[in-house]
């Protein structure tokens, strides 16, 4: 009398139990490699993890660039190539063929990464602004506070474009920025707050 074959059999409950568990450890280790989550690319090769750097809320960042503005045309008296936007509320200047950065005072933009960036977020947008400002006649005048200089070496001034208007209040009317008042230098504090006030009324830039 012949024994019944096991061909063909589920396997027992044992068995199973370590074939999962096997299956998990191989998950494991390919997960802490690297390998997983698998991602195709759109000709169904495999294209890696995917681990570009993210912020916070998960956008991808981006090295950050830098922003050198292009050689005005003509330049204008009274004038200082602004040869770079380094973010929202700093400029940098040619100033005796030496570079100088300009804190634009009364003024705060939202801080953008050293190194990386969200091109989403409202710090580099409002860096964009200005460059975009900037851009076609890349020249400034300069006027002082009380104080000429911060703690860090930069220069404090209001800004003015070669149009007349004051880069400062620019940016506020549109949004971009917050009031910030460190005495003494508080001359335009008052138009500032009062500009502040109406673009969060009208859900500018990072008031949206």
């Amino acid at each position: 009398m012949g024994y019944p074959s096991d061909k063909g059999r589920l396997p027992t409950g044992r068995t199973a139990a370590l074939m999962v568990a096997l299956v998990a450890v191989i998950g494991v280790v390919l997960w802490y490699s690297g390998y997983l989550p698998f991602r195709l690319r759109p000709d169904g090769i495999y294209g890696g993890t995917g681990n570009t750097p993210v912020n916070s809320c998960g956008a991808a960042l981006i090295d950050r660039p830098k922003l050198y503005l292009p050689q005005p045309e003509r330049k204008r008296s009274g004038h200082y190539r602004v040869t770079r936007v380094v973010d929202g509320d700093t400029l940098e200047i040619e100033h005796n063929g030496k570079p100088e950065r300009i804190r634009l005072i009364g003024i705060d933009t939202d801080e953008i990464g050293r190194d990386r960036v969200d091109p989403e977020s409202t710090g580099w947008k409002a860096s964009m602004f200005v460059f975009d400002l900037l851009e076609p006649d890349a020249q400034v005048k300069l006027k002082y506070d009380a104080e000429r200089e911060d703690k860090y070496g930069r220069t404090l001034a209001y800004v003015y474009l070669p149009d007349g208007r004051m880069l400062n209040e620019v940016i506020m009317k549109e949004g971009w920025a917050r009031v910030m008042r460190i005495p003494p230098n508080t001359k335009h504090a008052e138009d500032f707050q009062r500009l502040e006030t109406e673009a969060r009324g009208k859900s500018l830039g990072r008031w949206r």
